[in-house]
């Protein structure tokens, strides 16, 4: 796993998952940053590697990738960067404080 490069803010934001493979369901994520996010996957859909749409609070399409699994949680790291205005009105929007987020294993 990588080491993370930006801060992560707690958010209950919502969106859909698309993959290349066709499926696409709603998400909820966990946690964002510029450079990720953290949703729940407990089926097991995605696989590492594999490369995602996100749409989220209106916004996206933002393409990931699957860094990470850990039991049912996912992290997606962005192709691209969140801009810093997308992050704070995504993070604001659920009511969350922007307060960092420790990652606990």
């Amino acid at each position: 796993m990588k080491a993370r490069r930006s801060a992560r803010v707690s958010t209950t934001a919502t969106g859909s998952c698309r993959t290349a493979r066709g499926m696409q369901w709603d998400i909820m994520l966990a946690d964002l940053s510029q450079g990720g996010c953290r949703i729940e996957d407990p089926q097991g859909r995605l696989r590492l590697g594999e490369y995602v749409r996100l749409y989220i609070a209106g916004t996206g399409p933002h393409v990931a990738e699957v860094a990470w699994r850990q039991g049912a949680w996912i992290g997606l790291e962005f192709a691209r960067p969140l801009p810093e205005r997308v992050l704070i009105g995504l993070a604001a929007a659920d009511g969350s404080d922007l307060a960092p987020v420790r990652r606990v294993l």
